[in-house]
């Protein structure tokens, strides 16, 4: 069976998979140049110099034959067959360089020095090739709107709406389309293929409210649905983009294809227009993966020994509780995900919380308390200078969290929040935003909170995550707000 990273590299037209190849292919030989020079064989540390005029053509006419082999110079395929990516071809492909390149020096056509530059360049391509393509594979889909795990409600049910469903399934991603809504209440609990009507537009609302979406798409003439341009606002007013089938009349709930928040987009190779007011510049999208990425690995590894600190000091005060506090938690469109924290608390925290509920000091669903008894000797250090959060650097590094972006709050939380509210989650949630560098405890109503993430949602960039970052450092020192 193919990768998932083979799987999506066969859509790739050559011209664009030749750039990764070619830096790999320019990484594996000035590698290999710089490893015979340290390992000081001598003949390849003047190789330019001491190369003779036959040679270099030696030299130049290898470099074609590899070229032709592994970076796949060659005529286009009739019919225009897309090109696939696969490690085995790439060995086999090194395998018959070798064997060409063992032959030749058999027979005193290759010196030794052109013989170990290119064996090694070859032996060096293949992991560096796979790790290029690897991490341009991860970060090309950072940088997506619609990620390739993309939670789809269809709105119809009809004849567009099966062609949507049969293009979506038929593009080769992970998509999942959770089910149908249409206009007409006679349709609700019919089947569309393996599919069910869970409601009318109507119905959308509430259904946005209570569950994991990532994207609606309108594959029926929007003329059909009562109150679309009510349903398409409020669909982004929580951050959920919303496509629309071009033919279906989008001029007719009041957009255009100048519109600010509108984009013209091929998903699934179907013609869409995108609706979207959440950040979906792919420049930005990738560079905050490769900050959080490089951030995150750098700190882990320069804060292991705090890391191990700190969990020996836990299970030192409370031999028989966990060292990490298991953080169940929504992301994205309220992707459920475990997040990890040092643990600041008594192991019964969960169970004593529904006792202090009349003392909650924030005004909303989140419950926030000062002088919050579970909180342990150890955990009030932890908690005034943040040190608590450390583990969290582990969800960002894997995906689940970035150093910038909303709180992720609690299941039971974000079935509390007002419908406006519910826009906190229409991106990746954080480590620190607003909140944390305006005062975070100190604000004590959640819907200033709440604000204060929907502007960060509104402005993200990347200038304005690196101020976040600078400013989190001495509100993080000063321990304002931490309880």
């Amino acid at each position: 069976m193919r990768s998932e990273v083979e799987s999506e590299l066969s859509a790739l037209h050559p011209s664009q998979s030749r750039s990764p190849v070619l830096l790999s292919a320019v990484s594996a030989y000035f590698a290999s140049y710089v490893l015979l020079c340290s390992l000081k064989f001598r003949p390849v540390v003047n190789l330019a110099k001491s190369l003779s005029h036959g040679e270099v053509w030696l030299f130049g006419g290898l470099m074609f034959v590899w070229a032709a082999l592994v970076t796949e110079w060659r005529a286009a395929p009739v019919g225009g067959t897309k090109r696939k990516f696969s490690i085995s071809q790439r060995l086999w492909e090194e395998i018959v360089f070798v064997e060409i390149l063992g032959a030749l020096y058999a027979v005193g056509v290759v010196p030794k020095r052109v013989l170990m530059f290119f064996l090694i360049g070859s032996l060096l391509y293949v992991p560096i090739s796979s790790l290029l393509l690897y991490i341009g594979f991860h970060l090309g889909r950072a940088g997506r709107l619609i990620q390739h795990d993309s939670q789809i409600l269809l709105i119809g049910s009809k004849e567009r709406a099966k062609e949507a469903i049969a293009a979506i399934r038929g593009a080769g991603e992970e998509y999942e389309i959770v089910g149908c809504l249409d206009p007409d209440p006679s349709r609700v609990g019919a089947r569309v293929g393996d599919l069910r009507v869970l409601g009318t537009t109507q119905d959308l609302t509430k259904y946005l409210f209570g569950h994991t979406v990532d994207l609606i798409m309108f594959a029926l003439p929007l003329e059909l649905v009562p109150n679309a341009a009510d349903a398409i606002s409020k669909a982004m007013e929580v951050g959920i983009p919303v496509s629309v089938v071009m033919e279906c009349g989008l001029h007719r709930v009041g957009h255009s294809l100048n519109h600010q928040s509108l984009s013209y987009k091929a998903f699934a190779k179907l013609p869409t227009v995108i609706l979207s007011n959440v950040p979906d510049d792919s420049a930005y999208l990738v560079l905050k993966r490769v900050l959080d990425i490089a951030t995150s690995g750098v700190l882990l590894i320069l804060l292991s020994p705090l890391l191990l600190l700190i969990a020996a000091l836990i299970k030192a005060t409370s031999p028989e509780a966990p060292v990490l506090y298991r953080w169940k938690v929504l992301g994205r469109n309220r992707k459920p995900f475990v997040g990890y924290k040092f643990r600041t608390m008594v192991p019964n925290a969960d169970e004593l919380k529904t006792r202090l509920l009349q003392h909650n000091e924030m005004q909303g669903p989140v419950f926030k308390m000062q002088r919050d008894p579970r909180v342990t000797p150890l955990g009030k250090f932890l908690r005034k200078y943040s040190i608590d959060e450390l583990p969290q650097l582990y969800s960002v590094l894997k995906g689940d969290m970035s150093l910038v972006g909303p709180r992720p709050p609690a299941k039971q939380e974000a079935d509390q929040f007002e419908f406006w509210q519910r826009r906190k989650l229409s991106v990746k949630p954080g480590i620190t935003c607003l909140w944390q560098v305006n005062g975070r405890n100190e604000i004590a109503s959640f819907d200033e909170w709440a604000r204060l993430d929907i502007e960060y949602i509104k402005q993200a960039s990347m200038s304005c995550d690196l101020r976040i970052l600078l400013r989190t450092i001495p509100a993080v020192v000063r321990g304002r707000g931490a309880h």
